[in-house]
């Protein structure tokens, strides 16, 4: 009869039962002949026996627990932002628990939405919605509600009060903050290597020193790039596309933007995504703000050209306690360890945000556009 023989081996296995310590099993085989039956009925056992320790290890890996924590009444939610030179719009909703399943969003039709100018009813504001053409089409849960005569003045505090049947009565107040000038003080083209180009944008302003302030960078830009060979002369049959997107991105090198960005060696810190920040770091200053964009060059013998408008908001505290809360919590939405961060609210007897802002811009031009026989085709990403 044939023989075999197995080497000396000893296998310790860690197995871990919820509640008990980690057993440590020794398995010991020694160098001695086994029959080809006996070695079958062998592995049949420990096979037997790793089944049954992986059947024991996943019954204590699932473990559901039943919500008992108080449940949360819906509120009314309010989102208003006031702008000079625009009529004053607002936006209401209606919160909902998580655990209420189904959830089926509604326009909000019959709500009740004041403004108020210095405690004085200034208008009663109308509904905006419409049904979507496609029955089947989901309902927006935001319904608008808009002004066509008023705009926000400076100098007045504007309350926003929305009653919905079967909720108390919320309001948000805020007024408008005044505008600080911006200018374009310098653009500069560098080499990076590798044949690419880095524009560097230099933004000066100067805080007003009466007060705290708080300040949002934004730049809504259209551009356009020519997709045929820049080492040729301009082909007629080839289109410029044109892109619209915000050039705030550029900034988020600039201390006063990410002042942690040196320091975030693991990327740990939640991005400013909205590119706000205070006067702490430069009350009643000058300061210059150096945004940097790689890779961007246009040939202007090939049509290419940039629009670009560079805004310094002005806006009100709440707006940027809002803003920055928010921001962190769609960092954090994701991650199971982090604790949940609480998005700020100025409204009582509701959630939401009524805010303000005003803007002063400059703007950088490269090219012509929209230029008598070239083709442009509109880019949506």
């Amino acid at each position: 009869m044939a023989m075999k023989n197995i080497r000396k081996r000893v296998t310790l296995t860690a197995m871990k039962i919820p509640g008990e310590p980690v057993l440590l099993a020794a398995v010991k085989t020694t160098r001695k002949p086994v029959t080809p039956g006996a070695a079958k009925s062998t592995g049949g056992i420990v096979a037997l026996v790793a089944l049954m320790l992986v059947v024991l290890m996943l019954a204590g890996c699932e473990t559901v627990i039943d919500y008992k924590g108080p449940e949360t009444e819906p509120k009314a939610v309010i989102y208003a932002l006031l702008e000079p030179d625009r009529f004053i719009s607002v936006t209401i909703s209606e919160s909902h628990s998580v655990f209420q399943i189904p959830w089926k969003p509604r326009q909000i039709r019959d709500a009740t939405v004041r403004v108020y100018r210095d405690g004085k009813l200034l208008e009663t504001l109308a509904y905006q919605g419409s049904d979507p053409a496609d029955e089947n089409a989901p309902v927006s849960p935001y319904s608008k509600y808009t002004s066509e005569t008023n705009k926000p003045e400076y100098g007045h505090v504007y309350r926003i009060e929305v009653m919905i049947p079967g909720y108390p009565a919320a309001y948000g107040e805020t007024e408008l903050p005044a505008p600080v000038a911006v200018e374009l003080a310098d653009t500069t083209y560098s080499d990076i290597g590798y044949g690419n180009r880095r524009l560097t944008v230099k933004l000066r302003f100067r805080d007003p020193a009466d007060g705290k302030n708080y300040y949002r960078l934004t730049a809504p830009s259209t551009r356009g790039n020519y997709y045929g060979d820049h080492g040729q002369p301009y082909d007629p049959e080839q289109k410029v596309y044109v892109r619209i997107n915000d050039l705030s991105y550029g900034a988020l090198g600039d201390p006063i933007i990410s002042p942690t960005k040196e320091d975030d060696l693991l990327d740990i810190y939640p991005q400013n995504e909205y590119y706000i920040f205070t006067d702490d770091l430069i009350p009643g200053k000058e300061y210059t703000l150096n945004l940097e964009y790689n890779g961007f060059h246009f040939s202007t013998e090939h049509y290419e050209f940039l629009r670009a408008f560079f805004r310094l908001n002005s806006i009100t505290r709440d707006l940027y306690l809002y803003l920055q809360s928010y921001s962190a919590y769609n960092r954090t939405a994701d991650n199971p360890f982090a604790e949940p961060v609480p998005v700020y609210s100025n409204i009582t007897n509701g959630l939401g945000i009524v805010g303000a802002l005003s803007f002063s811009q400059d703007s950088l031009i490269i090219g012509e556009y929209p230029v008598e026989g070239v083709q442009y085709e509109m880019q949506l990403y």
